[in-house]
């Protein structure tokens, strides 16, 4: 692939040249960072085992071709053509900028190309350009990936002349959202340092993640509820702030030769934003870019000085709920890596995104309406299911928390004087429970309160032992590991079929008994008598998982 794309870069050579870039230097960086997208880990991928690297580029590449495909099919049922295209436009813009800041944001931010190439005699114009041509490749094969089920959809409803068109308002979309998103960098590079900028960085991260989750399940189900056949869209002023309107009002204006005054406004805006959008990038943003670029990666002490912690809360809190000093060493140090470390951030923060997600999903199981859905909402049991969903926090913590990349570091645990490593274990759970579960089990209990009414408490307190118990079940069932002490890599040689099973059957075991005793008790005294079993049960596994010794720990 790499060489098709720097053929199909000559072609542009004179443009190059004309606006004075080197375009043998141009090439030649463009060439080397090709060649390294195909030997990276992109979001949300990870090596199994140790096998050679692959393309994961080409992977990424057929899944976003798998997401479009969903698109096409909401275009195709949707009978307004210009509604059809703006919710085509707007899934590619959003797909494009969201990727450009999450996945590509090292290559977009990163400082090597200062320390390496501009000693060289490169000026930054070239380089600047180098970066940009890279971007436009890279974005131009994920938008062929999103936008081929799409444009066969066209070809077949409006002929290969459209479809030349819908090319074209691809790539300038494309080019719309380079623009915006280097302006967006500018922007928050002016009001933020390196670590604010990563930080947001890494919350856009998580809310990709949570966006393509939530576009997979609810998207579909919207569309079967709203009525679109009697949709129709009209033009507005506020349209001319709206890209993805721009392009599907272009291709209106082609399709069935309407040329009014509005229709030629958007056809200027999609034409001329985003060519003079790349000139003024190439002109004047580049030297601020480059800039802005050069004072990143410098000393951090600063930033470090600026961060507030409250570390009395969190020693109180410490103190209160652990009775050990390993484990509560191992509480603080857990406790502040779950708020600081972006990669695990990364890794678990999305599922609280989607308890919101597949609680609306279950809400939307019934034909009604959403307004009739939420009215009948208090005559459900669905308080029980957004109860027991927040417990995928806790299973993908769990899940996650021994893996890291600075595994080595774990040597620590071995030359310390423990005698017991459950004491690491159980102070460990306590970080997860404390950081993760609890504030999101006090969000849902809020909104459970809100709409099903006082009388569901009971429920609250069980399904929080619930849990609870849940938690103790899945650590100890599971191979005991320490946490922060296994290499990535090993996740996948992890995993075990028949655990598995029998933590799901336990698991469903205790969800069933809680409805069971819901919908046959009639929220009778019998209830109650079932907190202290399982404040006992709770206490007594935990007992014996603190218990945990050397031999029952998996290294």
């Amino acid at each position: 692939m790499e060489k098709y794309l720097l053929r199909l870069l000559d072609i542009f050579e004179w443009f190059f040249r004309s606006v004075k870039i080197d375009y043998e230097q141009l090439r030649a960086i463009v060439s080397a960072k090709l060649t390294m997208d195909n030997r990276r880990q992109l979001v949300g991928y990870r090596k199994r085992g140790k096998k050679e690297p692959r393309n994961t580029f080409g992977t990424t590449l057929f899944f976003y071709a798998l997401f479009g495909g969903f698109v096409a099919f909401a275009m195709y049922n949707i009978p307004s053509f210009i509604l059809s295209m703006i919710v085509f436009f707007t899934y590619i813009m959003v797909m494009v900028s969201m990727t450009l800041i999450t996945d590509f944001s090292s290559i977009l931010l990163d400082t090597s190309d200062n320390t390496i190439i501009l000693p060289r005699p490169v000026d930054s114009r070239t380089l600047f350009a180098a970066r940009l041509t890279h971007i436009l490749l890279y974005l131009g094969q994920l938008a062929l990936g999103l936008s081929i089920i799409p444009a066969i959809v066209v070809i077949i409803e409006y002929g290969v002349l459209l479809f030349l068109f819908f090319l074209i308002a691809v790539g300038l979309s494309i080019l719309t959202s380079v623009v915006l998103t280097n302006a967006l960098y500018l922007i928050i590079m002016h009001f933020a340092n390196e670590e604010k900028l990563k930080s947001i960085i890494n919350y856009f991260q998580i809310i990709m993640a949570i966006f393509i989750m939530a576009g997979y399940q609810i998207l579909p189900r919207m569309i079967e509820r709203i009525d679109v056949g009697s949709f129709v869209f009209k033009i507005q002023w506020w349209s001319f702030l709206l890209p993805p309107v721009w392009m599907a009002g272009t291709m209106e204006a082609f399709q069935f030769r309407i040329f009014d005054p509005a229709h030629v406004g958007l056809n200027a805006c999609a034409l001329l934003f985003p060519l003079f959008g790349m000139y003024a990038a190439n002109k004047y943003l580049s030297p601020v870019f480059n800039k802005k670029i050069a004072t990143l990666g410098g000393s951090s002490s600063q930033i470090e000085k600026n961060k507030v912690e409250n570390d009395r809360m969190l020693s109180s809190i410490s103190k209160w709920i652990t009775n050990s000093p390993a484990e509560r060493g191992t509480f603080d140090v857990i406790y502040k890596i779950l708020g600081r470390d972006r990669k695990i951030k990364l890794k678990i923060y999305p599922s609280f995104g989607y308890i919101a997600v597949f609680g609306l999903i279950f809400m939307l199981r019934s034909q009604e309406d959403i307004a009739t859905t939420w009215a009948n909402l208090p005559n459900t049991q669905y308080h029980l299911v957004l109860l027991y969903l927040t417990f995928m926090v806790l299973q993908v913590a769990l899940y996650e928390i021994p893996y890291s990349d600075d595994f080595k570091a774990s040597w620590i645990y071995f030359s310390a004087p423990l005698n017991r490593p459950g004491e690491i274990l159980t102070g460990t759970l306590k970080a997860i429970g404390v950081r993760l579960f609890f504030p999101s089990y006090i969000i849902i209990s809020t909104f459970v309160l809100f709409v099903w009414g006082f009388q569901v408490i009971d429920d609250i307190v069980i399904g929080l032992f619930n849990n609870l118990l849940m938690l103790m079940v899945l650590a100890w069932v599971n191979k005991r590991h320490l946490p922060l002490s296994m290499a990535p890599d090993v996740k996948a040689q992890s995993g075990n079929l028949v655990r598995s099973i029998l933590t799901f059957l336990l698991i469903a075991a205790l969800g069933l008994s809680h409805f069971l005793l819901t919908v046959l008790t009639q929220k009778s005294v019998l209830m109650l008598t079932v907190i202290p079993i399982q404040a006992l049960a709770l206490y007594l596994t935990f007992r014996t998982y603190k218990k945990t010794t050397w031999d029952q720990v998996t290294l």
